[in-house]
């Protein structure tokens, strides 16, 4: 019987890294790091080149297809191992990223008519244009005496 391993994906601010991990021992294998081509996104949209308002800060959900592109098939490659031989796939992103999609799961911004509307992209975790309405919500919570507010630190932005 042939050794047995898994890929984990980890999507991060400015890149996202494929590692291999051998399942018998958890090694690490191999690993690869694809920069995001479109980085963060917190002055204009690509395409329009909107501008965007204080504290915007967005992602482009191709970057994310981009990794699985590159950083996979060069673990692979690195290792030796055979696609046959992966039996897992974990997917991990920084905090709490947000991409909006339709019914069908296609990403918002990627249809014409969100192209062009912020609200459309990937939220990324550093994301603070909302902060206002978060402090809010954090005031309400804390005077209700929420029980979910002690889960995120005490407070949510």
């Amino acid at each position: 019987m042939s050794k047995k391993y898994a890929i984990g994906i980890d999507y991060g601010t400015q890149s996202g890294r494929a590692v291999l991990v051998d399942l018998a021992n958890g090694h690490e294998i191999a690993d690869h790091v694809t920069p995001y081509p479109h980085g963060v996104i917190d002055e204009k949209l690509p395409a329009s080149g909107i501008e965007l308002e204080h504290d915007w800060a967005l992602q482009h959900p191709d970057d994310y297809i981009e990794v699985l592109r590159k950083s996979v098939p060069a673990v692979l490659a690195e290792s030796g191992v055979s696609p046959e031989d992966v039996i897992g796939l974990g997917i991990d992103f920084t905090a709490c990223t947000m991409l909006p999609v339709d019914a069908d799961g296609t990403p918002l911004c990627l249809k014409p008519e969100w192209k062009d509307n912020p609200h459309g992209w990937v939220k990324l975790w550093k994301h603070h244009a909302a902060q206002d309405e978060a402090d809010r919500l954090n005031a309400i919570a804390a005077e209700r005496g929420e029980k979910f507010l002690p889960r995120y630190g005490g407070k949510i932005s």
